[in-house]
């Protein structure tokens, strides 16, 4: 076996067994390897074979790269065992492994089992379609979203709401903000993994707006970031208190006020109006002098200015009252829903014609590779069984450069089976950690 040195965690990695793991750490530090290890530790120990598995990376190059990886390290092997039949095979299998990008792979599944997509659109892709370049999916997107716009146009007299709209990102000579706007939301669109069940649910908010502004989701998600602040602030505030016991002279000038502040975000973080925490009497008194300087007056008095600055500016979003934010988002809500339309409209008709061109952009890929393993339950299609049962493990490479829709795909092949490297750090996605 080749000389690889690992440390106990890595190790613990490369033999564990217990389901699907995320392995957590900075660049530069050996994840790809432990990665690699980690396979040739299956092929070792289990019998695998190279072909068991799908290895996903994130660029042609990296997927390239791995691949030759994985090549020196079956050579060294063989050189240390010649005789090693299993590893003799490993070499025919390496070169028909699944080492690829998300994209790739998206495009195999779609040409193997395209005749069972159901699209929604008038045209069925063949097997034959073609991938659009940027370049040509941006300029088709262009020519279909002028369409899409002058349909809007033709019926604005018979809607207030796309007049409201019109008149509030341009109308006429200049509709370029409208134009960016709904390519800005089409955009955003493709991140979940099924858009037109997202636009349905923006269209049920402004539909159905609540009396309260703390009942909306952005009332709601201002709120809870605010309480999120203030028990922060409060643990801080605490912590700064005990330290107070080393120096007298602060505590007595400092714990005070840094006492009564913390009661105060207590009170706060159970108020469940936003109009009663706009209303709250947040106030912080003057600190007493201390004379003399020390490094734990500094960090005390550092922290209290820094607390007043960032909860006065949290609490000043609650000023304005609940009734005056719901009165601007009723007056805004018909324009709202005339984008939503329009962006809905635009999106099926941008993938009517690349249905009816027999083409795909890269997004298109991902959602469909989504509808071919998924339930909309969340259960495996009989594709997604059957394509999830050619794998022992499913392995990806920087999985913190996975989005919401790659990660549901990576589920739907990986369950139970899923080993994920990555900076865990930048990634909004958790599973069992090891580093």
């Amino acid at each position: 076996m080749a000389d690889i040195c690992l440390t106990e965690s890595q190790r613990a990695v490369v033999e564990d067994r217990g389901g699907e793991l995320l392995v957590s750490a900075a660049a530069g530090s050996g994840k790809t390897r432990v990665l690699v290890e980690r396979l040739f530790d299956r092929v070792d120990r289990d019998g695998c074979r190279l072909d068991d598995f799908l290895i996903i990376t994130y660029t042609r190059a990296a997927a390239a790269e791995l691949r030759g990886r994985i090549a020196q390290e079956l050579s060294a092997r063989l050189a240390e065992d010649p005789g090693n039949r299993h590893l003799q095979d490993q070499f025919v299998r390496l070169y028909r492994a699944d080492i690829k990008t998300v994209d790739s792979f998206c495009t195999a599944l779609l040409r193997e089992f395209v005749h069972l997509l159901d699209t929604g659109a008038k045209h069925s892709l063949t097997a034959d379609f073609r991938v659009l370049d940027e370049s040509e999916a941006a300029l088709l997107r262009r020519r279909v979203l002028d369409r899409a716009l002058e349909a809007f146009y033709a019926g604005i007299e018979e809607d207030p709401g796309r007049a409201e709209l019109a008149d509030s990102f341009g109308f006429g000579r200049d509709d370029k903000r409208l134009e960016a706007l709904v390519l800005d939301l089409y955009d955003r669109l493709q991140s979940h993994p099924y858009p037109e069940e997202w636009l349905a649910e923006q269209r049920a908010v402004w539909e159905h707006l609540p009396q309260d502004v703390g009942e909306t989701v952005w009332g709601g998600s201002l709120m809870a970031e605010f309480r999120r602040k203030a028990v922060h602030w409060r643990r801080l505030l605490d912590r700064a208190i005990e330290e107070m016991g080393e120096d007298p002279a602060v505590e007595r000038g400092y714990a005070p006020a840094f006492n009564d502040v913390a009661g105060q975000l207590e009170c706060m973080v159970k108020l469940a109006s936003w109009d009663r925490l706009g209303q709250f009497p947040l106030a912080f008194p003057r600190l007493k002098p201390v004379k003399g300087e020390s490094p734990l007056k500094t960090r005390c008095k550092t922290l209290w200015d820094m607390c007043k600055k960032e909860l006065g500016a949290a609490q000043r979003v609650f000023f304005v009252s609940s009734q005056e934010v719901m009165e601007d988002l009723t007056a805004t809500a018909p324009a709202m829903l005339a984008l939503l339309d329009l962006t809905e409209a635009f999106s099926a008709d941008f993938q009517e014609e690349k249905a009816r061109r027999n083409v795909t952009d890269f997004s298109d890929q991902e959602h469909f590779a989504i509808r071919l393993l998924l339930e909309r339950d969340g259960g495996l299609t009989e594709v997604g069984q059957l394509v999830s049962g050619r794998y022992r493990e499913v392995m990806v490479d920087e999985y913190q450069d996975a989005n919401e829709v790659q990660e549901s795909i990576f589920q739907a092949l990986g369950r139970g089976k899923l080993f994920t490297v990555g900076d865990v750090k930048q990634s909004i996605y958790r599973f069992r950690l090891a580093d």
